[in-house]
């Protein structure tokens, strides 16, 4: 495969980054992937770690290719660094990888973008996701994204953001200030999420939680989305409100530590760890206040679904106002005593609830919409490098 020439049915794919389980990116991508022309455009995917995953099946059936530049089998830690390396330069150059869609966070996440531009890759965008530092403490990282920043302009074709917050967090602020960035909304299947009081009745029925108060979360269990805030914040609500349930959806390295702290609080019964799910849609249904206390985000996806679903929303200020569309988000400082997040929640009980749907098209978030951006942009892009 080594140095051929590119035909025009490779051409039409570009290589994305996105791990393919279940997660806001990896879901982001695959709805665009269903809603642009695959005979003129799609997706292949690059991860980083050899095993199977969820999403791999959904993303093979739309004619995508997994490609994997992975280590894991080597135990020094340097040696996997650089073994990783050596496997992204010769799945860019092996498969003569033309575009790369970097879904990237730090500007560390450059290390990608040097080895592909050396290995032949001829346009890569910079797609920011995430905007703030508190889920990457290592200090190489660290270091490495403070002496990159300045570097960006000279390697990347294209730089986006989910937010202006993404923006600020990754690139170089001559970007950020001249707004040489684009705006790209992280799209949802709107209507999928509209709210359905049949429905609601029939998932809290099946989760067991008819005739209780309804805490929701989703998210990755990191330091980033702040679980422990989220349980201790839920403990004094409990005290006060003794049918209130705590649901959690996700997974992620601190599930069983948070797991353990439940225990030890004595909440067993009342915080329900639900793992992993393709029906989101219907778990919104269920809840009656969503409550994302993170401690920083780009934009994330679970917001926005709650949101089409009428469901009202505690957020952290430290998450944009741009996902703030509908009059169901409530925000409030980290620092603010748990007793006033609960009274904010305990205000939204008997919230009347419809669908808003229409007000996040307005803003751009459906993600036909979006998809219709990724497809014309990547088709000139394509065309362009003929």
């Amino acid at each position: 495969m080594k140095g051929k020439t590119m035909n025009s049915e490779e051409k039409k794919h570009i290589l994305v980054t996105a791990p393919l389980g279940f997660g806001g990116i990896t879901s982001m991508m695959i709805n665009i992937q269903k809603n642009i022309d695959r005979d003129r455009l799609n997706f292949d995917y690059l991860v980083l770690h050899n095993r199977h995953e969820d999403k791999e099946e959904t993303v093979v059936k739309m004619g995508s290719r997994k490609m994997m530049a992975s280590a894991d089998e080597v135990r020094s830690k340097l040696l996997r660094v650089l073994k990783r390396w050596y496997r992204l330069y010769r799945v860019f150059k092996d498969n003569n990888i033309q575009v790369l869609h970097l879904n990237g966070g730090p500007s560390s996440d450059m290390n990608m973008v040097f080895i592909a531009k050396l290995a032949g890759v001829k346009h890569v965008t910079f797609h920011s996701h995430n905007a703030g530092s508190a889920v990457y403490r290592n200090k190489t990282t660290i270091a490495m994204s403070y002496i990159y920043k300045p570097l960006m302009p000279f390697f990347v074709d294209t730089f986006w953001a989910c937010s202006s917050l993404a923006a600020q967090f990754s690139f170089p602020r001559r970007i950020v200030k001249k707004h040489k960035y684009r705006f790209i909304p992280n799209g949802i299947a709107l209507e999928k999420f509209a709210y359905s009081a049949s429905a609601r009745e029939e998932t809290r029925k099946k989760l067991g939680v008819t005739g209780k108060f309804v805490i929701g979360h989703a998210g990755r269990f990191n330091i980033q989305k702040n679980h422990e805030f989220l349980v201790e914040m839920f403990d004094v609500l409990h005290n006060k409100c003794k049918h209130a349930v705590l649901i959690l959806f996700g997974d992620g390295e601190l599930y069983t530590a948070i797991q353990n702290k439940v225990k030890a609080m004595n909440l067993e019964d009342c915080v329900l760890f639900m793992g992993t799910t393709d029906e989101m849609h219907k778990m919104y249904q269920a809840m009656d206040v969503f409550v994302m206390p993170s401690l920083c985000e780009g934009l994330p996806v679970a917001t926005v679904e709650a949101q089409a679903s009428g469901l009202p929303i505690v957020l952290a200020d430290t998450i944009t106002k741009e996902v703030g569309v509908t009059d169901c988000v409530k925000y409030l400082p980290l620092t603010e005593d748990k007793s006033t997040w609960v009274r904010e929640i305990q205000n939204f009980r008997g919230f009347k609830r419809y669908s808003r749907c229409e007000e996040l098209r307005q803003a751009g978030f459906d993600e036909k919409d979006v998809a219709r951006i990724f497809q014309d942009y990547y088709l000139r892009v394509l065309n362009n490098l003929k």
